[in-house]
């Protein structure tokens, strides 16, 4: 064998590993990439905070909480016994 033999062997094995990485990457890629055993190990590793953060983003209900702001009626919040009281005084006059 002769050096260019050589050389022409070496390079076919470069690419089909290249193809095989390429091929593998894509099923990775289409069947979603870390199987369940992997995810869970990772939850396992994380705080008590960081998992229920991931929960609620997973059950789509980080669009629904806002916890900086308080839930309720705004005006019954800031003035709760003013509220009632204003609305029943402007009835009956």
């Amino acid at each position: 064998m002769n050096v260019s033999e050589m050389m022409s062997i070496v390079w076919a094995i470069a690419l089909l590993v290249f193809v095989i990485l390429i091929a593998r990457a894509r099923r990775t890629r289409r069947r979603g990439g870390l199987g369940p055993a992997a995810a869970g190990a990772m939850y396992g590793l994380l705080t008590e905070d960081k998992q229920r953060a991931i929960e609620v983003i997973v059950e789509k209900g980080a669009e629904k909480r806002r916890p900086e702001l308080p839930d309720g009626n705004l005006p019954e919040l800031e003035d709760p016994a003013g509220a009632t009281s204003r609305v029943r005084k402007s009835r009956g006059s």
